[in-house]
């Protein structure tokens, strides 16, 4: 019986991680917080408060909802 998952992100190579290590789920990295905040401030306008509602739920983001969201962003997703 396979007890691995595969878990993959924009920082960096595939890990095979035993699937009792994904019990605590990881937040938000600092390098994409940086990414994201300075993709907000470039394209997202300020017409009632978006930008700020955007800013205030990066600290709420895990590490896989980053990857999404910064995905939408290099593809023009977003809105």
């Amino acid at each position: 019986m396979n007890t691995n998952t595969i878990v993959a992100g924009a920082d960096g190579p595939r890990n095979y991680w035993p699937l009792k290590y994904l019990g605590d789920t990881p937040m938000i990295t600092q390098a994409q917080k940086e990414k994201l905040t300075a993709l907000i401030y470039q394209n997202i306008s300020d017409d009632n408060n978006e930008r700020e509602l955007r800013l205030s739920e990066l600290e709420d983001l895990t590490q896989a909802d980053a990857d999404y969201v910064l995905y939408q962003f290099s593809t023009g997703q977003w809105s």
